[in-house]
């Protein structure tokens, strides 16, 4: 995961100068209770790290779309996720703007721990599996749909700042039980080449 996201900074950095993006980290509370997402099965702040594009004329059809490709890696061996999928910048004045993204996410965290009801279980492995599906976090699939949402504060022409909520989730379609993940956090952008 680590080796996909370097290899997409690294290419970002020495693109030509008529190329244009962003790239980003921050630090994000991980799993938590958001409403949408149960939060709390997880220790650990997220580290997440990635690249934006600039907003894509060759993407007019889906209102000039911005492509991210990001990484979040937990700091308490809790669950990693690499995500890729569109984002839109709405500016509210010349400083403020909102930017609102869906994608697809792949995790490393648990998928599909045993029933509790399966037939012939011991009773305390049957304590046992209640238990974990009590405090484990368990995602339902190995993909995952991402929606975030980000307020940003442009600093300068360069640097930006993001308010941003990341959730990953299987939206109920790979079961009835879905947790979610939710982080929020604080995130930090260096702005290259000339946005559009």
């Amino acid at each position: 995961m680590s080796r996909i996201l370097l290899t997409t900074l690294a290419a970002a950095a020495i693109a030509g100068p008529a190329a244009a993006g962003e790239v980003f980290a921050g630090v994000y509370a991980h799993d938590v209770d958001d409403g949408i997402s149960y939060g709390k099965f997880e220790d650990g702040a997220q580290i997440v790290v990635g690249a934006r594009t600039t907003a894509l004329d060759e993407l007019e059809f889906l209102g000039r779309a911005r492509v991210h490709l990001l990484a979040g890696v937990n700091t308490s061996s809790g669950t990693n996720y690499v995500a890729t999928g569109l984002s839109w910048r709405f500016d509210l004045n010349e400083r403020l703007y909102i930017q609102p993204g869906i994608g697809v996410a792949v995790h490393d965290g648990r998928v599909n721990l045993p029933s509790p009801n399966a037939p012939g279980l011991t009773p305390e492995e049957r304590l046992k599996r209640i238990s974990d599906r009590q405090t484990k976090l368990d995602l339902g699939s190995r993909v995952l749909f991402e929606p975030e949402l980000s307020l940003g504060w442009k600093a300068t022409p360069r640097l930006s700042m993001e308010l941003s909520w990341i959730h990953v989730s299987h939206a109920r379609l790979a079961g009835h039980y879905n947790p979610g993940l939710g982080d929020v956090g604080v995130r930090l952008i260096y702005r290259y080449g000339l946005d559009r």
